[in-house]
């Protein structure tokens, strides 16, 4: 069975103490500095050793790492690169004023998600994911017959979350259309009040006991459209973005579910946040269980996959003199 390496525990009230502490009182006990901007009642805050950090409320953005989250712990692992216990043990070292500047917890809704808002049309999609993106067709046929990607009123390409009983949990939506003259620049949402650690998921064969993750399902479909016959026994699962916790939660799952998970398959990015969230990895998973599926040519593996049908093509015109 699939276990993390040991690490110190800790109680529910200990939990519950550093949940209440303020990300800037944190960093405020901390040393860090950080310089206020914006405007009026709804300022935000950037750090000044590392400006792409970027605080607002208590959610953060670490731009040039694409990582982000919310609260003091979510930032403590982050910024320390520590796990969950000790970033609860690191956050209660310290003793914090009362303030009642500090940003009191909403409630967050149930997700539900809008059925309402699918149509029937496939067009849009189909253009964008087989034409743009190039995935192949046969994995984009199979998704929408399984009910796992939709378009939307908006021309958007919905992928949807869904747990093992079928339920929908989260959905990220992916504009078609440019929104400016670059073609890279695309809408881009995770629906409101998805699952925190949620994400578009597909299990290739029954007996389960490997799980791939990615940091989007673009990336994710790519990836299966290379390996296609080679992925057996596998979750798929996009964490939309990188978010450990989401990938502990899968295999959770699975092993809940009978399923035991022996290896972790990364296919995160290759670039700054990807490596350091891979490493991150290498130190928290036991030895032999993370393999290392980053593209190598390539940044994500969408670029890859387009990549390898640019070489697949060009070399066929070679063979043909072309």
């Amino acid at each position: 069975m699939y276990r993390r390496k040991n690490t110190a525990r800790v109680t529910t009230d200990e939990i519950n103490q550093a949940k209440s502490v303020s990300v800037l009182d944190f960093i405020d006990a901390n040393g860090i500095d950080v310089k206020r901007e914006g405007r009026g009642s709804d300022p935000y805050f950037r750090l000044v050793d590392h400006d792409s950090l970027v605080i607002k409320g208590e959610k953060f953005f670490w731009n040039s790492r694409q990582e982000g989250g919310h609260g003091a712990i979510s930032f403590a692992m982050t910024y320390y690169d520590l796990n969950f216990p000790e970033a609860v043990k690191r956050i209660n070292e310290h003793a914090y004023a009362p303030s009642i500047n500090h940003i009191s917890e909403v409630k967050k809704e149930p997700f539900r998600y809008p059925h309402y808002f699918e149509v029937d049309n496939t067009e849009e999609l189909q253009n964008y994911l087989v034409n743009d993106r190039k995935i192949d067709q046969r994995v984009v046929n199979w998704c929408i017959e399984k009910d796992l990607i939709v378009q939307d009123k908006k021309a958007n390409v919905v992928f949807k979350w869904k747990d093992m009983k079928g339920n929908i949990i989260g959905a990220d939506r992916q504009g078609t259309q440019s929104m400016d003259n670059k073609k890279q620049h695309t809408f881009k949402q995770i629906v409101p009040n998805s699952a925190e650690t949620g994400g578009f998921m597909i299990d290739v064969g029954k007996n389960i006991d490997k799980v791939a993750i990615f940091e989007s399902p673009i990336d994710l479909l790519s990836y299966w459209s290379v390996k296609k016959g080679e992925v057996q026994n596998t979750r798929l699962k996009s964490m939309s973005g990188l978010k450990e916790q989401s990938l502990m939660d899968a295999i959770k799952e699975l092993n809940q579910n009978g399923q035991d998970v022996t290896k972790v398959i990364s296919c995160v990015d290759n670039d700054e946040a990807g490596n350091h969230f891979h490493e991150r990895l290498s130190r928290l998973l036991k030895k032999g269980a993370l393999e290392d599926q980053r593209p190598t040519r390539t940044k994500d593996w969408n670029e890859e996959w387009k990549h390898l049908q640019r070489s697949k093509e060009n070399s066929k015109n070679l063979s043909y003199g072309m």
